[in-house]
């Protein structure tokens, strides 16, 4: 899930001037929104799970196919390799939904089925990495900036990977 993270923030490093504390800022908000989303998603899928209907294999593993496709086609659509933008708070705000949306099926898909705690830890587990990814995407570019290749094939390699969990879970 943080690899189209990892992909926004190295678009937004080879493009932007960033400062500490504009990265910090990046940093903060994708994982405070990767975790927030990740949250919701496992709240509400184990509310319809244990409440209106039971959530089999194949609808969680059809939902986590289907972002893998929608991050696959995004991959094609935005074929930018930079991004030239300020980075005010508002922008930052925007870009951490924009890069958690996935989060929410995928807390919906795969954490419905655990007690509340476990929904929490695994939601904060998610966070976390999300944030660590951005920092050490934010590090990478600094060196990679000559190679456009990892910043825009990144949604498609996120895609693919949520394409096999997805099926995976269909499967399974």
């Amino acid at each position: 899930m943080a690899l189209d993270a990892a992909g926004v923030t190295m678009a937004i490093g080879c493009g932007t001037k960033t400062d500490l504390w504009d990265k910090f800022k990046v940093i903060l908000s994708f994982g405070i929104f990767q975790f927030v989303f990740a949250l919701l998603g496992g709240l509400i899928g184990n509310y319809i799970n244990y409440n209106l209907f039971a959530i089999s294999n194949y609808f969680s593993g059809t939902v986590i196919f289907l972002l893998g496709m929608f991050l696959v086609k995004e991959g094609y659509k935005n074929g930018e390799e930079c991004i030239y933008r300020q980075l005010n708070n508002w922008t930052v705000v925007i870009l951490g939904i924009s890069v958690s949306i996935d989060a929410l099926g995928v807390g919906f898909s795969l954490l419905f089925k655990w007690n509340y705690i476990f929904i929490f830890k695994d939601a904060v587990v998610i966070g976390l990495i999300a944030a660590l990814i951005t920092a050490i995407a934010f590090k990478l570019v600094e060196y990679i900036k000559r190679f456009s290749l990892v910043e825009k094939y990144a949604d498609y390699l996120g895609g693919i990977i949520l394409i096999l969990i997805g099926l995976n879970i269909f499967f399974s």
